[in-house]
């Protein structure tokens, strides 16, 4: 077995923390966004699934941070996460089927769809369709 470097355990611990958090982040406002119902809503079912996949990412931020610590391999609590995995599970699901929702509402609600430049794009709901770029 190859021996543990712990700097590269570090830099793998970062880069988990950093998606965990940017990705809870765009979550968390494209969720506001909908709910708070402005000019603009911006909203995909990639943004919005990622809400409760974050513990999956932070549980592996850390597991690899407590094997650069301790230069070994570390025993997981599986339970755990299990049910961060779960959750992610359960997000995607959720999201999938509020995304239909969430289009369905804005367009009975007024909000006119912008078109989109890229297929991974968000879509963007706008009130007027002279707002569109």
């Amino acid at each position: 077995m190859s021996e543990i470097k712990p700097v590269k355990m570090y830099f793998i611990s970062l880069v988990f923390f950093i998606i965990a958090f940017f990705g809870l982040y765009i979550s968390i406002m494209a969720y506001g966004s909908y709910f708070l119902m402005g000019d603009m809503v911006t909203f995909s079912f990639p943004y919005a699934s990622f809400i409760l996949s974050w513990p999956l990412l932070i549980g592996f931020s850390f597991v690899t941070f407590m094997c650069g610590r301790q230069k070994k391999t570390q025993n997981v609590n599986w339970k755990l996460f299990n049910l961060f995995g779960a959750f992610a599970i359960f997000g995607i699901i959720f999201s999938f089927l509020f995304s239909f929702y969430v289009e369905y509402d804005l367009t009975s609600s007024g909000y006119v769809k912008c078109h989109k430049k890229s297929i991974h794009a968000p879509t963007k709901y706008i009130i007027s369709k002279d707002m569109c770029e």
